[in-house]
């Protein structure tokens, strides 16, 4: 079956396999079952409608809605609804089902759904087990870490998103296990490595890509084993050891060559078409150890999956993402969403089943349009019920979804709190403010202020030249214009690393570091080498010669 989406236009394949998912997730109450309907959306429209309800990394001061204390938040002071700091959030001293609505059959659920959200409170931020991590989103177990957001377990990290067993790493995308790293993205267990990207097992080695269990390397691509090499070419120790020497401290020119060196190599040799491991019948990039998983991205241990993203043990689901560290299981259309099973179309619920349309609610069963819920069973609008009672409510309240042809979609943009350019989705479908307003998204005009691109105060290139006082002063990004600082943990790291102070904001870090992996979207190509057609992140206009798994590692190794 092929499909227009209703937002796109675009044109999407709808598989009898597809069917089949939705039907074995499609529940049943009070008897009757009500079939999950395949999706008007095509795949990347509900990839990005997922990430609207998400905003990782932009935090404002507010004031706690409890204690009247300063607090930080995810959700900016004008957002009048309750938000309540972490330790607040998570004690006794309120309870969500205060807030329990009756249902009103005769309004459409969602509407009663979102009433319910403005009156509930929030918590400021997601982070759990964390010391001296005040400034995390989305982050577990962190201790000493500053603006990392998604992740956990990671020591000693700043400026980066997906980072996870991390030590001293700074401005990473996708990083796990690495250690003493810079600049790098989608890599595992790299150590002392700056400005990497897809690299596995590495150590200390300097702009480098594709690479695979290789030491003392600098501009190089797709190597697999090897040590002492620069631009490819094996040089041996000493002679590695003078160049490296001789480039000295890193300079924001040196960098730029460097890049430039290596941008030019990579037009020479043959690309992988994605970046899968240890893994059967799968299609997508950076999947680890995973079986008959289609289109999915950054997943580890995954089976019989699709549409899946940032999700280890993800089994039978479709259409998940951010659901670190534990997964889920038979679940469609959810977000932020963790060790659930049998559940849909859900927003941060955590370790629970049968959990449809609720938002940031933790180890609750059979809920159902719920808010801020704990330890909660048979509820609709945060009321409780009998199993009875529970069940045909529900169904009543589904057949009137159905008739509108809402059943099975996830909650509407018009439900999201934040402004599109806050959110992860723009991080992967960058708009324009007036596309964003055209489609009636929200938009945050403030993030687009304080913009300043006059003389830019002058910072030594060598790290060796800049003192302590760049710690006390505002310094403006050469790309956006938006002021940023330099913290004297960050100062000392740039030291210890030899490393220039960075011209750029952390958020247009971030932005470069996602500009230097390829889309989360995949393409019909044809093996450069022997024809095959394959799947790939790289598009068809694109001039790598990318390769199938089979031609790759013949070449490589």
């Amino acid at each position: 079956m092929v499909r227009s989406c209703v937002s796109c236009g675009s044109s999407f394949e709808i598989l009898d396999e597809d069917l089949s998912f939705y039907d074995s997730v499609s529940p049943t109450f009070a008897g009757t079952k009500h079939p999950i309907p395949s999706p008007k959306l095509c795949p990347d429209c509900r990839f990005q409608r997922r990430l609207m309800f998400r905003n990782d990394r932009y935090l404002y001061h507010r004031k706690s809605s409890l204690s009247d204390r300063q607090i930080v938040s995810i959700y900016s002071p004008e957002k009048l609804f309750a938000v309540y700091d972490q330790d607040e959030w998570w004690n006794d001293r309120w309870n969500a089902m205060d807030y329990a609505m009756e249902i009103d059959f005769k309004k459409p659920f969602l509407e009663q759904l979102q009433e319910l959200r403005l009156v509930v409170p929030r918590i400021s931020l997601f982070t759990i087990g964390s010391e001296n991590s005040y400034y995390t989103n989305h982050a577990l177990f962190m201790k000493n870490c500053y603006l990392i957001f998604g992740g956990g377990n990671s020591e000693d990290c700043m400026f980066g998103n997906y980072v996870s067993f991390s030590k001293d790493v700074f401005d990473g995308l996708c990083l796990y296990s690495c250690e003493r790293c810079y600049e790098g993205v989608a890599s595992q267990r790299c150590y002392d490595c700056t400005f990497f990207t897809n690299c596995r097992d590495c150590t200390s080695c300097l702009m480098v890509e594709d690479c695979q269990s290789c030491s003392n390397c600098i501009e190089c691509f797709g190597l697999y084993r090897k040590e002492y090499c620069i631009f490819n070419q094996p040089v041996g120790k000493e002679e590695f050891e003078k160049y490296r020497k001789e480039l000295g401290n890193l300079t924001p020119r040196t960098i730029a060559q460097l890049r430039q060196r290596l941008g030019e190599l990579k037009s020479t040799v043959p690309h992988r078409g994605s970046h899968i491991y240890g893994s059967e019948n799968c299609t997508g990039d950076a999947i680890y150890n995973s079986k008959n998983c289609k289109h999915c991205f950054d997943v580890t241990d995954c089976e019989d999956s699709k549409y899946l993203a940032f999700t280890p043990k993800g089994i039978n689901s479709y259409d998940g993402t951010f659901t670190s560290p534990d997964g889920l299981e038979f679940c469609y259309n959810v977000v932020s969403t963790v060790g659930t099973k049998y559940s849909m179309c859900t927003f941060l619920a955590w370790y629970g089943s049968s959990v449809y349309y609720s938002l940031e609610c933790h180890s609750c069963h059979d809920i159902f349009g719920c808010v801020g819920l704990r330890n909660a069973r048979y509820c609709i609008l945060n009321r409780e019920y009998t199993k009875d009672e529970y069940e045909r409510a529900l169904s009543k309240i589904v057949t009137a979804m159905e008739e509108r042809g809402e059943w099975g979609e996830f909650f509407p943009p018009s439900m999201c709190p934040y402004g599109y350019n806050e959110t992860n989705a723009n991080d992967y479908f960058p708009l324009a403010k007036e596309e964003a307003l055209t489609r009636g998204w929200k938009w945050r005009e403030e993030l687009e202020q304080q913009s300043y691109l006059g003389p830019q105060p002058e910072i030594p290139e060598n790290i060796t030249e800049v003192d302590e006082g760049i710690c006390d002063r505002i310094l403006i990004c050469e790309v956006s214009g938006k002021p940023y600082k330099i913290i004297p943990q960050e100062l000392e790291f740039y030291r210890e690393m030899g490393l220039p102070i960075p011209r750029r904001c952390f958020d247009q870090r971030h932005r470069d570091r996602f500009s230097r992996r390829n889309p989360r979207k995949l393409w019909k190509r044809s093996c450069r080498k022997c024809g095959t057609e394959l799947q790939t992140t790289y598009a068809p206009e694109r001039p790598e010669a990318v390769y199938c798994e089979s031609c790759y590692l013949k070449e490589v190794y």
